[in-house]
Order: structure tokens, then C-alpha cells, then sequence
């Protein structure tokens, strides 16, 4: 069972006040109620970031310019976009739902000839012609767990087999080179690959949604739909475990080793320990008719670049009103 320390906002206060250590409070980033869900954030340096999300028919991107977030009007009429990556500011992907695939190289956006009309939930890259997508229709019976590649002039699908029943869809993929790309996705899922050929892993009792890491030997995915899980790889082998009491972790983020930043469900933000496997509850909060309240929507994805990091989400169980959320915070030195 993992031990929780829960941190007091009072504590928090006192701490900040003498110096002793770094700022955990989230404040919001900018007004994002009516961006539709965000679904991930990613940017190259602190003044240059994407936020991808919209509705189920209507996709959005939100730019950040050093100064202020606001809607990018020139992106094509997409469906949802799920996930944003790139090599800098003017080589990024987007994916999203029916197969979408965006790209914008600093002047303007392209839909780019996609090899599935899977939904598709990540996307990362080795090097500008070495750029994985995955997906699938999650918990659908036309579900197919999908993996597409771009070498640099096109994306084309990867012949890889499950064997794991009822896997409906790949949710996130992460490597540290191109012959070390991780994905994972339902049921526990994960899949490798070696730079010759994909090897299967069941990791985790429930889906595995999202993973980050700081090298080969440091890499933490966290999941779970009722309960939350977290699972880390040291070079050897995956340990899995339930992040009781808290509930569906969806996305992570680490900037030093051994130190995973978690959202999830609930308002949830945390900060994982990966080598203790305990976790550090935060609290994002707002201010409502005067008065400081914890986010109660669902955090999705978290980023961070510099000193800083943006975690963001939506009321994404109601499709018919879809409404986000962006929360930052200062980083410290060895966060």
C-alpha cells in the first residue's frame, strides 16, 4: 500500500515563507472554460505552448506567446485532438480522434494523410523523421489497438500483434531514443520497442494511461479507472502499485529523476516518489464568490518546461458541455 503524506496548505504557507523549500501551490493559467476539454499541453521553452482538446466534433488548439493563451482560429476543422509533441517551435504534431493527424512548422497548420481512423491518444518522437502515433476506439467493439509511424514523408501503420485479450486501444507512447519507444494502453498493457522488433508486458491490474520518464532506467506510467496505479521501470523490471485512496491518474511528467508529477481525476495533482513509491497530494484551487475552492474537474495531462509546469483537463464526463481547465505552478530546483 502506498503511504500518503498529505500536504497541509497551512504547512505549504509556512514553508514558502521561510525560504525552505519549493512553491507547491496551483493557481489557474489562464481561463480555459470555454476551450472545450484540454486533453494535453506541450511546448519547446516557457514562452512557446500548445494545449489540444475542443469537443468531440470540434477540435482546438490553444497558444501560449509568452504573454497569453488564446485560441488559434487558422487550425483545419478537426475532430477532438488529444495529444501535442514536437522538436521545437516550428516542427509540432497533433493527433486526435478518427485517425487525425496535424502539423505545424511555425507559419501554419496541415492535416496530414493518416494510415487508421482510429482515435488516436499520443504521439512522441526520437527525431523529426522518427515520430510514433497510438491509439484505438478505447472500450469499443471496433476497438483495435493502433500503432502508425512517421519516417519524415509519411505516417504508415506498424504491423504489431496483442496478445493480451480485449485490448481495444493504446494510450501513450514515450521512449528515450529510437531504439527504446515504450507504449501503453489497456488492461495493463505495455509494448516495447527494441528498435527490431515490439515485446508485449502485462504490467498493471487495470488500463495504463499515460507514461514519462528521465532516461532508460527511469520511467514511471500511471492509470487505474476506479483506483488510481502507478508503475515504475528501473532498467529491470516494472513495479506496479495502487495509488489508494487516490482515484484514475491520467497523465505524468518528470523533470529530474525519480520524481514523477501525476494528475487525475477529481482535481487530482500529486508528486510521486519512484523510488519510496509515495505520494505528495497537492491542491489546485480557485477562487469562487471569494472563497478558495479545490478544482473539482479532471485533471488529463501535465508539461512542464523550465521552472515552470501546466497541468490541464476538463468536465470530460459531459460531452454535450465540454469545459476545461489549465493550472501552473513554479517548479523547484530538484522537482
Amino acid at each position: 500500500m502506498l503511504r500518503q503524506r498529505v500536504l497541509v496548505l497551512v504547512l505549504v504557507a509556512l514553508v514558502a515563507l521561510v525560504g525552505c523549500g519549493p512553491d507547491t501551490t496551483w493557481q489557474p493559467a489562464f481561463d480555459a472554460t470555454e476551450a472545450g476539454w484540454l486533453m494535453n499541453v506541450w511546448g519547446p521553452s516557457e514562452d512557446e505552448r500548445f494545449a489540444v482538446g475542443g469537443g468531440l466534433d470540434d477540435g482546438t488548439v490553444v497558444r501560449f506567446d509568452g504573454e497569453t493563451w488564446a485560441e488559434d482560429p487558422s487550425v483545419p476543422d478537426t475532430p477532438l485532438l488529444n495529444w501535442v509533441y514536437g522538436f521545437g517551435p516550428d516542427d509540432v504534431h497533433v493527433v486526435g480522434n478518427e485517425g487525425t493527424i496535424l502539423h505545424w512548422d511555425g507559419s501554419a497548420w496541415a492535416a496530414r494523410e493518416s494510415p487508421t481512423d482510429q482515435d488516436l491518444w499520443g504521439v512522441w518522437g526520437a527525431a523529426p523523421d522518427d515520430v510514433y502515433a497510438v491509439g484505438g476506439t478505447a472500450r469499443g467493439p471496433d476497438g483495435v489497438p493502433t500503432i502508425v509511424h512517421f519516417d519524415g514523408d509519411a505516417w504508415r501503420a506498424v504491423d504489431v500483434t496483442v496478445e493480451t485479450e480485449n485490448v481495444a486501444a493504446f494510450f501513450k507512447v514515450w521512449g528515450t531514443g529510437p531504439d527504446d519507444v515504450w507504449v501503453v494502453g489497456d488492461r495493463g498493457v505495455v509494448m516495447h520497442w527494441d528498435g527490431a522488433a515490439w515485446t508485449e508486458e502485462k504490467v498493471a491490474r487495470d488500463d495504463l494511461v499515460s507514461l514519462w520518464g528521465t532516461g532508460p532506467n527511469d520511467i514511471v506510467a500511471v492509470g487505474g479507472r476506479g483506483n488510481g496505479i502507478v508503475a515504475h521501470w528501473d532498467g529491470t523490471e516494472w513495479r506496479s502499485e495502487f495509488a489508494e485512496p487516490l482515484p484514475g491518474l491520467n497523465g505524468v511528467w518528470m523533470r529530474e529523476p525519480g520524481v514523477a508529477h501525476i494528475v487525475g481525476l477529481r482535481g487530482t495533482v500529486a508528486v510521486f516518489d519512484a523510488e519510496t513509491f509515495e505520494i505528495t497530494e497537492l491542491t489546485a484551487s480557485r477562487t469562487v464568490d471569494g472563497a478558495e475552492v479545490r478544482e473539482p474537474l479532471d485533471f488529463h495531462a501535465i508539461h512542464g518546461v523550465g521552472g515552470q509546469v501546466v497541468a490541464v483537463g476538463g468536465n470530460l464526463a459531459f460531452p454535450a458541455d465540454p469545459r476545461g481547465i489549465a493550472y501552473l505552478r513554479e517548479l523547484g530546483d530538484q522537482e
